[in-house]
């Protein structure tokens, strides 16, 4: 994301329309640099405090993330910022500090209708006891993903029925769908009949 001085200028576009006002007050009570960035496979976003690469906490979040997603993993990171100031740095990563502090700065989004209903549901859920990811609740995850941008012929693998086909990988593997076993469907690759385990949240061609 390109320098702003304009908060909500820059964030317009990543966030809700009716979370944007809130958001950016509380990212105002805790001064840092917000650095949205380009996709990263293997966080969506994080916090780094002052003296790592400069003179201000740093938080960061993927710009590829739709925008419930987005404002979901800005008030995580924002929180470690909060838990942070609030309680010192020798603190756990996710510990109760930090859960505490989530609840603080993401709680006030679910008191409106931001959220569709069913990622407002699983967020209530969620913020019992957060995890470290919202990978770790599949729930909440899969309601997140629902909002991803997607083909038209791409979806979720758990929306795609039983039986059906669907391409999935680079190298356009066809595979049918089967069976849920505990969090994972097991799904026959065609050209060579090898049962492989899928994430209900896989994306895949539907064929």
């Amino acid at each position: 994301m390109k320098n702003s001085t304009n908060l909500e200028s820059a964030l317009e576009r990543f966030l809700p329309e009716s979370a944007l006002k809130l958001a950016c007050d509380k990212l105002r009570e805790y001064p840092h640099h917000l650095i949205i960035t380009q996709p990263r496979s293997t966080k969506h976003g994080d916090f780094r405090t002052a003296g790592h690469r400069g003179d201000r906490h740093e938080i960061t979040v993927n710009g590829n993330l739709n925008k419930y997603a987005f404002l979901v993993t800005l008030m995580h990171e924002l929180a470690h910022l909060v838990a942070h100031v609030k309680y010192g740095p020798r603190i756990k990563p996710h510990g109760e500090e930090w859960k505490q502090s989530f609840r603080e700065t993401l709680g006030p989004f679910l008191e409106s209708e931001i959220f569709p209903g069913p990622i407002r549901a699983a967020l209530r859920m969620y913020l019992r006891d957060p995890g470290a990811t919202t990978h770790s609740d599949s729930r909440l995850f899969l309601e997140l993903s629902r909002y991803d941008r997607m083909s038209p012929n791409v979806k979720l693998l758990i929306d795609v029925p039983e039986g059906a086909l669907f391409i999935y990988g680079r190298e356009h593997r066809v595979f049918k769908k089967g069976t849920q076993l505990r969090k994972r469907f097991q799904c026959i690759e065609v050209s060579t009949n090898t049962v492989y385990l899928f994430d209900p949240v896989a994306k895949v061609m539907v064929k």
